[in-house]
């Protein structure tokens, strides 16, 4: 049995206040088996990616999303439609339990991960970090003022662990809100000073319509990974 009858096989429920990650190990599926789950119009998108590595990871991550969907579902992946935002987030009219489901999909390198939940908006991230880019040149040019005060009291050592902590959370806040880069990046800010694993406020100049809340999830081979909520003290459930 391969990794993606392994997905197919997978009992999910969603209820209310859960949160459910899937962390995927990209080279453990084969994108030509996993190509068949595709809609005509992703395949065609799919063959537009000019890197293998690009192709593949939505593939993957994209067979993945619509059988997790179809089981929540209890339909065809077949009958999985998407639509989409104004920044490109997919989403499904389908209620459940006449709920809207959530979901959002992030891949770095070798790495996916896909959340899903029931009437949560919910943003997603995994990054893995690059120790030779200019984290600090990129700090003052996408961080708020307080963020890039905030990165420069950290030590030296730990630097680049806190400027990628930040970046992930910023970044899987801009898919949560549905307005990606839009949104600017410069317009909120992550606190470095809370215990990320019990959910860090988004501080923002203007109030927003929504409440949100940024957790690191998992850290591992040099990966970050982050997830934002619109709802504080969801139980989070990892899949690996």
């Amino acid at each position: 049995m391969n990794n993606i009858e392994r997905i197919s096989q997978e009992k999910l429920v969603l209820l209310d206040d859960e949160i459910h990650i899937y962390l995927i190990k990209l080279d453990l599926f084969d994108s030509k088996e996993c190509i068949q789950y595709l809609t005509m119009n992703e395949k065609i998108r799919a063959e537009k990616f000019k890197i293998v590595e690009k192709k593949n990871q939505f593939i993957i991550t994209r067979s993945v999303l619509r059988i997790l969907l179809s089981i929540v579902m209890g339909k065809s992946y077949k009958k999985n439609d998407f639509f989409y935002g104004e920044s490109g987030k997919p989403s499904i009219k389908e209620l459940l339990n006449n709920k809207p489901i959530e979901f959002n999909v992030s891949h770095s390198e070798n790495y996916a991960l896909i959340a899903v939940t029931l009437s949560n908006k919910v943003g997603i991230d995994i990054q893995l970090m690059d120790f030779h880019i200019d984290y600090k040149k990129l700090s003052k040019r996408y961080f708020s003022e307080q963020e890039y005060n905030e990165l420069k009291k950290v030590h030296d050592d730990n630097k680049r662990d806190a400027f990628y902590r930040i970046w992930t959370q910023k970044e899987s806040f801009v898919k949560a809100t549905g307005h990606g880069l839009k949104f600017g990046l410069k317009h909120f800010s992550i606190l470095l000073d809370n215990d990320c694993k019990l959910g860090v406020e988004v501080v923002t100049p203007v109030p927003l319509k929504d409440s949100w809340f940024t957790y690191n999830l998992i850290e591992f081979d040099s990966y970050k990974t982050a997830l934002t909520t619109s709802t504080k003290n969801s139980e989070i459930i990892l899949h690996q």
